[in-house]
């Protein structure tokens, strides 16, 4: 690929590769790619927006996420997260955040998305929001720096963030955040 790589995963038995590259393959391919017999190859015209690096994959549902700089997904508006079905077609997540999306995870059938943001579908998210599959919504009181890395497990939910109340790991056990 022409430039960085910041986030690769298997979907449908296919390498997804997502980032600072705008070709693959001499193909033009928009920020992400799949790797498929003879090549790297476009996904439904790839991303834009005036930057349209992809910085984190993730699975939901059936559903390919990404999440990043981009403001489109496939020529449609896709505010810094969307999706891609088994149709073959990228979609919004609602309206998507008001910033970058930087990590993506799953936790209690709810995608959870962190980074730059401050709003999630309009309603205030600060730096981490849960999608429900029709509509965001916040995840307490959220974090007061922005969050790099999520992972689920054991029953709770850990943020990485760049936060000095939570000394850069948090974890939440569904009703509060707390240090790990």
């Amino acid at each position: 690929v022409g430039s960085i790589v910041a986030a690769l995963t298997v979907y449908n038995g296919k390498l997804i590769a997502g980032g600072y590259f705008v070709d693959a393959d001499d193909v033009t391919v928009n920020y992400i790619a799949y790797r498929g017999s003879g090549g790297w190859f476009l996904m439904g015209g790839g991303m834009g927006g005036s930057q349209g690096q992809v910085m984190t994959l993730g699975h939901y549902g059936s559903d390919l996420i990404a999440g990043g700089f981009f403001t489109s997904a496939g020529g449609q508006n896709a505010n810094h997260i969307a999706k891609w079905n088994s149709n073959g077609g990228w979609a919004a997540l609602g309206n998507g955040t008001n910033s970058q999306v930087m990590a993506l995870t799953t936790y209690n059938n709810k995608l959870i998305a962190g980074g730059f943001f401050s709003t999630a579908g309009g309603v205030s998210a600060n730096h981490i929001a849960q999608w429900d599959g029709s509509g965001w919504s916040s995840i307490g009181a959220g974090s007061t720096g922005i969050v790099y890395s999520l992972a689920s497990g054991n029953g709770k939910l850990y943020a990485g963030s760049l936060s000095s109340s939570y000394q850069c790991i948090m974890s939440w056990e569904g009703t509060a955040w707390s240090n790990l």
